[in-house]
This record gives structure tokens, sequence and C-alpha cells, in this order.
């Protein structure tokens, strides 16, 4: 890993008048795998809100590279970030070429033609995530899992130094969510962007995060490696389970805590 891309500073966001994320203080490393994690409504989703500029903060700020993200333009932004969100959806029939290629337009001009090289990223990237097959298929036409890899191929072609998936693999099953971190790991070595997963499941963000975010309430209760935060303790407070530690292969959950 690099240096940092973002940083949060003492981040403040309120949902009609009710305050959802408090001081929220992390740097997001350069090259990293980050999993956000944490308890239903604990601020996940809009943490990325925040960090990718769709959403401002009303107290401190969010920076990349040193710039305030709220004052990023909107291209800027694009040329910088992408963000697949979970359940993607898509009314108009678009072949899942066309829909993938449109992750070129932030860097071409606004009525230029891709070129042949911005194609041939394009299908690698299309075979890499299993879309090949369905290039000359209308988006209406395929399954909610193949339609989310669509979307993550789209994002992908967009080359964006930070990939922000908010429970983007949620349709996919476990064969399918393997293969596709393990494309994005190797899309992490080979590029240095960073990605900032929200994710739910555990077992997951232990074995393929290089950092972890876990939120509580609203504020940052643990941040670091997975290895030095994922203890019994982090499982207690956080998740209220109980939880066995097996030394640099993960977990056992045992139960919740109030009935063990």
């Amino acid at each position: 890993m690099g240096g940092y891309l973002m940083e949060a500073r003492a981040a403040d966001f309120s949902y009609h008048g009710r305050r959802v994320l408090h001081q929220i203080s992390l740097n997001i490393p350069q090259g990293a795998y980050v999993s956000v994690v944490g308890p239903n409504g604990s601020g996940k989703s809009t943490l990325l809100r925040l960090l990718c500029g769709t959403r401002s903060c009303e107290n401190g700020a969010v920076f990349y590279l040193g710039e305030n993200v709220a004052k990023m333009n909107i291209l800027k932004r694009a040329k910088q970030f992408a963000v697949v969100r979970q359940n993607e959806e898509n009314h108009f029939p678009f072949t899942c070429l066309e829909m993938v290629a449109m992750g070129l337009h932030p860097h071409r001009s606004r009525f230029g033609m891709p070129n042949a090289e911005q194609m041939q990223t394009v299908q690698e990237v299309m075979e890499r995530t299993d879309t090949w097959p369905l290039c000359n298929q209308l988006v209406t036409q395929i399954s909610g899992g193949e339609f989310q890899r669509v979307v993550l191929a789209r994002a992908l072609v967009q080359s964006p130094r930070i990939l922000f998936l908010d429970e983007a693999m949620s349709d996919f099953d476990i064969r399918v969510k393997i293969r596709m971190t393990d494309y994005l790991h190797e899309c992490i070595a080979r590029t240095g962007m960073s990605v900032v997963a929200v994710n739910h499941d555990l077992a997951a963000a232990y074995q393929y995060s290089d950092q972890i975010i876990a939120l509580q309430n609203g504020r940052v209760a643990a941040c670091g490696s997975p290895q030095d935060v994922m203890d019994r303790t982090f499982f207690a407070e956080i998740f209220g389970v109980d939880a066995e530690i097996i030394k640099d292969k993960g977990f056992l959950i045992h139960g919740n805590i109030e009935n063990s």
C-alpha cells in the first residue's frame, strides 16, 4: 500500500434533523481493499455517500488527495471515483456491451466515439467479469446477479482511483463473489486503485480486507487490519455475538451474547 488517497476529518451528517454520522475521522490508503462493517443502521451507506461526494458533510470535511470532495465538480469526481450500489436498476434496453462502455464517458469528449484501445479495455473487463458472453443481450433481459456484474464491469472500465461498493456483491453466489473479489485484488495490485466496500459478510471482510472500518451508532468504533481489530471484544461490543478467534484463519460465531 502507498500513502493516503482520502481522509475524513471530524465529519458529521444529519438526515431530517437526525444525526446519522458523528465526528468521522479516517484515512483510505492507496492500493487497499477497505471493508466498512457494522450493524444495520450504523451509517455505512451514508459514509460511502459522504466519501464519494454524493452527500455533503454538515460539519468537517472529506478530502481526496488534499482537495475537498464537496468542492469537486461531477466530471472530476467521475474521473476519480466509481460507485456500485446494491440492487442497481435500469429501465432502458441497452445491450450489456453498451452499458459497460458507458464507463468510458468521463474520459472522452462529449460527442467522441470510443477508440479501438478503449473498446479493447471494455472487452477485457467484460471477459474478466464473465459478462462478455452477455454483450449482445439487453440489460432488461438478464438476471439480477448478471446485471450487477455488468454494473461492476462498467465501474471498472471507468478506471477509478477509488471504487466504492455498497453491498454490490450481495446478489452473487459464493463462487462468483470469490472470482470477482480476486479480480478486484488483481486490479488493486496492477493499478494502485483502492476499494471501499460496505460488507455484511464478516468472513469475507476478514479474509479479503487490508483494513476494516467498523461503525456503531454512526461513529467509528474500530479501524485497522482484520487481524488487529476483529477479536472477541470486537464481535461482542459491536455485533453482540460471542466469537471464537481462530488464529490466521478467521472466527466462529457461537451465538448472541444474551443467549450464551
